[in-house]
């Protein structure tokens, strides 16, 4: 087994923001109208690149189909799917992706909810590739699943208590490794999050025997990528969200709108 850890220091995200921001995406969806398989805005814009390919608009197993493809084949559209819609208690998306190339099909399903929009408690997504033709293409595939427990994120960055768990958690399953990830913020002394990441890495197969082998030849430069990733991510993170979370009212309902026409 490998292990690996490395903290962050990222820009807070207020939870009333992230909250307004849940609540503006439904109701930016709910001001949507179906007019057959076209969808339209109150003001009759028509949503581009996208179609409700059946069901009712907004109902559970309703299906929408992005229609951007370059090749412009609808079996290779993304597809999304309605799984629940209820701002009290859930809402969640199906979302799949798939290359019928006869020479290397595959085929991307990710599940992404929220609990509840009103007031978050939970998040999470799951995803699922599977892949055949060509060679070896079950060393291609494999599952990833992620949790956030938002109850318990924001008490524990600010401080005010100590999770029994990490609000934060993974795994990601290959033929031939399991790894497991959380994180869990704290305070840092400026007011923004120290996040620290820890990661561990399982050989599975033919391969559980090969892991201590291969991480005593490359374990400092799979150490160094690893805090070189995250520290990336996080300049990432600390160059955007800060004029994010300062966007407010109908400003940051224009920027969502936004980006909901854009092709």
């Amino acid at each position: 087994m490998a292990r690996f850890q490395h903290t962050v220091t990222l820009a807070p995200v207020p939870r009333r923001w992230l909250e307004s921001c849940l609540g503006m995406l439904h109701d930016l969806a709910e001001g949507t109208e179906a007019d057959g398989a076209l969808l339209r805005l109150p003001d009759g814009r028509l949503l581009p690149d996208l179609v409700l390919d059946q069901g009712r608009h907004l109902r559970p197993g309703a299906r929408y189909r992005a229609t951007g493809a370059e090749d412009g084949r609808p079996e290779t559209d993304p597809t999304v799917t309605v799984l629940a819609w209820d701002r009290r208690r859930e809402t969640a998306f199906e979302i799949v992706t798939q290359d019928d190339d006869p020479a290397h099909r595959a085929r991307l399903v990710c599940v992404l909810g929220i609990r509840s929009v009103a007031r978050p408690r939970e998040a999470w997504l799951a995803a699922t590739l599977r892949t055949s033709g060509g060679k070896g293409p079950r060393y291609l595939g494999g599952t990833g699943r992620l949790h956030l427990d938002l109850g318990d994120w924001w008490p524990s960055a600010s401080g005010r208590g100590r999770p029994s768990r990490a609000p934060l958690s993974g795994t990601g399953t290959h033929a031939l490794a399991r790894a497991t990830v959380t994180a869990v913020p704290r305070p840092a002394p400026d007011g923004r999050w120290r996040v620290t990441v820890k990661a561990r890495l399982r050989g599975r197969s033919f391969a559980r025997p090969l892991l201590p082998v291969v991480m005593a030849v490359v374990g400092r430069r799979a150490h160094r990528a690893f805090a070189e990733a995250l520290d990336g991510a996080a300049e990432q993170w600390n160059a955007q969200v800060p004029g994010l979370v300062h966007k407010e009212g109908e400003l940051l309902r224009a920027e969502l709108a936004r980006a909901l026409l854009a092709p």
